[in-house]
């Protein structure tokens, strides 16, 4: 029981501000750890969360997710031009 806490505190000390989201960028959907890509600005939503637009990996499906529910990927699993190194597998959409 513990572990598991520590586990969620850790994941949830490390929300993405909104001025860290960029178009382009890979991300960890928090609630259900799927791999994502930000394909729209953050949206309005309150005060204190923004709605971010986000199309899961190897799926057609796309959502909105505030954004303290993403958490961005290391820089060495970005796109290049987020300054990282990954490179979409053949096959994958």
């Amino acid at each position: 029981m513990i572990h598991l806490l520590k586990t969620i505190s850790l994941k949830i000390s490390k929300k993405m501000k909104t001025s860290d989201i960029k178009i382009g960028l890979r991300v960890r959907v928090l609630t259900n750890d799927m791999t994502a890509l930000v394909v729209g600005e953050p949206e309005y939503y309150t005060p204190r969360a923004k709605l971010v637009r986000i199309k899961y990996e190897n799926s057609t499906r796309y959502e909105h997710m505030i954004n303290h529910q993403l958490q961005a990927l290391p820089v060495e699993e970005q796109y290049a031009h987020h300054g990282g190194s990954y490179v979409k597998p053949e096959g994958d959409f």
